[in-house]
């Protein structure tokens, strides 16, 4: 879990979306819970649990997105801030890769090729993330202020509950069976962002009006 609720130091994706929202519980402010301090650096960790063998085997489709989105926020809030990725690949579907390259131009936001390996609470309350880089085989170690866990997206039905009679793939997500009526979408079907969510949800309906005219 590397080391998620051993430290303030070290939160989720969610959790820092949650301190920039202006009704948060920051107020909109990006800072390290529980000190409250004003981070210099970031480290965001993607696919952490993600395209994992161990956890959830798929890519979340969001995560990606959801750091550069962050960064965002980090950049307006903190200039100077230095920012660290670290990836498996970096994914940006749809019509995101012009984001993609403004963020991937950020004079001081480095990205490293390479899934992280663990991370190790300091005494000074930082953080340090350890990983390899794919590209170079260079062992890295980066001390940050803070670092972010991009966490994956997991269907609820992960953890029972599901009508009689749906069926679920291995990973938890709906199969459709349109002999009994039973037509997945949006999330409930693959993890994906709103705007596919939406087009799988309106093609799951029309579905559904041609399966009840049969």
């Amino acid at each position: 879990n590397l080391n998620y609720n051993q430290s303030g130091a070290i939160v989720t994706n969610m959790m820092v979306e949650r301190m920039a929202a202006p009704g948060g519980p920051t107020g909109g402010k990006i800072v390290i819970p529980g000190s409250d301090k004003e981070p210099e650096s970031f480290a965001f960790v993607q696919c952490a649990g993600s395209r994992d063998e161990t956890h959830l085997e798929y890519c979340s489709h969001i995560c990606c997105m959801a750091t550069f989105k962050q960064m965002n926020y980090i950049r307006e809030q903190y200039p100077e801030a230095k920012i660290y990725v670290f990836y498996i690949d970096l994914r940006t579907p749809g019509k995101y890769e012009k984001f993609r390259e403004k963020l991937m131009a950020d004079e001081n936001a480095t990205f490293i090729k390479g899934k992280v390996a663990d991370t190790v609470i300091e005494a000074d309350g930082g953080v340090t993330v350890i990983a390899e880089d794919a590209v170079t085989g260079e062992r890295i170690q980066q001390s940050v202020d803070l670092a972010v866990l991009a966490t994956g997206m997991q269907p609820s039905l992960a953890d029972g509950g599901a009508p009689a009679g749906l069926a679920l793939d291995t990973n938890s997500f709906v199969l459709s069976d349109f002999n009994k009526g039973f037509i997945g979408a949006g999330c409930a079907k693959k993890a994906a962002d709103v705007v596919t969510t939406a087009q799988s949800s309106t093609a799951a309906a029309l579905k559904a009006i041609q399966v009840s005219r049969r």
